[in-house]
């Protein structure tokens, strides 16, 4: 078995393996996993086409043989037997959370069977391995096991459920191995009350600076847990008012080249085509460029410059004050590097049914929210009151941080159009007064079931 958690999507062929598995990624990386996909074959077909430089390496007896491009790099190995897979993920650990693996019906790995019904039989009778079948047939098949759950086939947020419920059975701790980057280790001396400790090793978050470029231009450094760059600087861009729209994104790339010194510390942002993004509005609003990991309006000139920015937000949705009261404990399905280190925060966007649209942690309380916004932009999920469109469909509606609400917490909340913010902490005295001119509803000290609500309770439905 793998030592990341694996599971495999199988079927007959035609059933929609792969359209399921296209759905999947997105709905997982929503709720903070890092995704692996393979697929898998049981015909021994070339991996290189024959005759290739490539082939001819392998060949001749190359351990590993590939292609590296600018878009990335591709190896292969000649390992045939059936731990080769199994063990190739083993050294993927610390980088991602869940492979999910098309195909390998008769291999080791728990499963999920895509079942059509006309296509053939479902494996499951036969196959003690699969955990659910998914269909899209009104009668489900015969045969199976009680323990087998029928999903539909175009549930994903269910069959996303489920995965993760396999993942962390009974209990609410952490999904998977945490990412390598998010924590380091370092020696300790642990004080008692009557003695020192020898050293030890301990884990503690990282902290490093990335830079933000647009078109070449440095445009802010904030202090961060490295990884989901992307959407930590679409949603900074898009809380300062220079993105508007997915659409307005062209590329998101590291600078430099993997393996070089301080790489992956900054990140260039392209315009799409035909987009001006404007960062003069940073450079006009700030004294200077770096953003702490403890607040994300320091060198602002005026409280002024970000109350003007925060567009008002419109009326509902109402929601049940279990909905409210409970929302921050859905922040302990992310908080991986939380449970090792604690010293990191996490934010989660939900919509009107409580479902997680995206959740990340971060040293910083705001880089973890612009994380969050900056995946619902990416996602489609958010834009601008500027654009007009058809209607948005699952639209947030309530942000849960895990530390205390402050200002800038409401302000990011606030232009991305998520009406109720639910904090674990308190709530300061400007991010009352930010929620109350934004029409947003603002709860804290939301634990155990309990909350203050300081705005907006309208938009609770009360028994």
């Amino acid at each position: 078995m793998s030592a990341v958690p694996a599971i495999s999507i199988v079927g007959w062929s035609g059933v929609g393996k792969t359209t399921l598995l296209t759905k999947l990624v997105p709905e997982l990386a929503s709720r903070g996993l890092r995704v692996a996909v393979v697929k898998h074959s049981s015909d021994a077909h070339p991996l290189h086409r024959p005759g290739s430089d490539t082939a001819r390496f392998q060949e001749a007896g190359a351990v590993l043989t590939g292609f590296a491009t600018p878009s990335g790099v591709q190896l292969t190995t000649s390992a045939a037997s059936p731990e080769a897979l199994p063990s190739l993920l083993a050294r993927y650990a610390n980088a991602v959370d869940l492979v999910l693996v098309e195909g390998w019906k008769d291999g080791p790995l728990p499963k999920l069977e895509v079942w059509r019904e006309g296509l053939g039989p479902p494996l499951a009778p036969s196959h003690p391995e699969v955990l659910a079948v998914l269909t899209a047939s009104a009668t489900p098949p015969t045969g199976l096991s009680p323990d087998v759950r029928v999903l539909g086939r175009d549930d994903v947020r269910g069959v996303t459920d489920l995965l993760l419920t396999h993942l962390r059975p009974g209990r609410r701790g952490p999904l998977a191995p945490s990412d390598a980057r998010g924590v380091a280790r370092r020696p300790v001396h642990r004080w008692d009350g009557a003695r020192l400790h020898p050293s030890e090793e301990d884990d503690v978050a990282v902290e490093e600076p990335l830079e933000i470029r647009v078109s070449g231009d440095s445009v802010a450094i904030t202090m961060r847990t490295p990884g989901h760059d992307r959407e930590l600087a679409t949603g900074f861009l898009f809380s300062e008012g220079i993105l508007q729209s997915v659409d307005d994104v062209g590329s998101l790339a590291h600078c430099g080249r993997p393996g070089e010194e301080g790489w992956g510390n900054v990140l260039e942002v392209t315009p799409a085509s035909g987009a001006v993004l404007d960062v003069e509005r940073v450079r006009a609003a700030r004294r200077g460029t770096l953003t702490t990991s403890a607040c994300g309006v320091c060198g602002r000139r005026s409280v002024e410059d970000l109350l003007a920015v925060c567009p008002p937000v419109p009326p509902g949705p109402t929601l049940s004050p279990d909905a409210v009261a409970r929302a921050t404990e859905r922040l302990r399905d992310v908080q991986r590097n939380f449970a090792r280190t604690g010293g990191v925060h996490a934010a989660a966007a939900l919509d009107a049914e409580g479902n997680v649209l995206a959740a990340y942690e971060d040293v910083g309380r705001h880089n973890a929210v612009d994380k969050v916004v900056g995946a619902l932009v990416l996602a489609g999920s958010v834009r601008s009151v500027r654009v007009t469109r058809t209607p948005l469909t699952r639209q947030p509606v309530l942000l849960a941080v895990s530390g205390r609400v402050s200002f800038e917490i409401i302000q990011k909340a606030a232009m991305a159009r998520i009406p109720v913010v639910a904090g674990v902490s308190a709530a300061s005295s400007l991010a009352v007064e930010l929620a109350l001119r934004s029409g947003m509803t603002l709860a804290a000290f939301a634990r155990n079931g309990r909350f203050n609500v300081y705005t907006g309770p309208e938009r609770l439905t009360l028994p």
